[in-house]
Formats: C-alpha cells, structure tokens, sequence
C-alpha cells in the first residue's frame, strides 16, 4: 500500500477524502454556499429628526435578511448590509413608505465575505 501511495499521489490524496476528509470537504462545499451580503443606500424624503431616523432603523433591521442599518435624518439616506437572496430593495423601499416616507434605491456598493462595503 506504501508503495502505492508514493507512487501515486493523487490515488492518496482521494483516499485520504474517502477515508478521512469528508468533514472538511464538506465544510468547504457550504462555505461556498455563503451568501455574499450587500451594501446599498436608499435615498429617504421627509425623515425630520432622530425619532423618523430611529423608526426607519427599527422597521428595516426587522425585515428578514437585514443584517445592520444605519440612517441619518441630516442627510436623508439610510444604508442597509443585507442578503439578496432574502429581501430586495423592493422590499426595503416598501418598509420605508409604510412610514409615511418617500425612497429611492441607490446602486449597491462592492459585495465583501464580511457583510461590509469596500
């Protein structure tokens, strides 16, 4: 069997898989299931204090498939980390005009591994 294996050293590497690495080939296999989560800005119209910018806060973090929001009254815009695969700008914007607010999709920035914009 040694001789084989040096020999050989693909006919190694899968028995070693077969044998003894299915764990982590496994593992590797959902890693590249990972969802990329994006960053986007949403436009908002008519926020006019810290409480219109706490409300919009708390109304998109509950949306499933939002990872953080963070929006500013002062400026008018919220920015969302979310998965794609789980809620839409769509969905986000329609959140946001059920307050009352008018909003506008940006374009979304680079995807990262972390959930945050490069």
């Amino acid at each position: 069997m040694k001789k084989i294996l040096a020999k050989k050293p693909l006919v190694a590497l899968v028995l070693l898989l077969a044998l003894g690495g299915v764990g982590w080939v496994s593992r590797t296999v959902a890693a590249d299931d990972d969802t990329r989560a994006v960053t986007s800005t949403f436009k908002i119209e008519g926020m006019t204090c810290g409480g219109c910018e706490l409300g919009v806060k708390m109304t998109i973090k509950k949306l499933d498939g939002v990872e953080s929001v963070e929006a500013s009254y002062e400026d008018g815009e919220a920015e969302v980390v979310y998965d794609p695969k789980t809620v839409t700008p769509e969905d986000i914007i329609a959140a946001i005009e059920d307050l009352g607010y008018s909003a506008k999709f940006e374009l979304p920035k680079h995807p990262s591994k972390d959930g945050g914009a490069r």
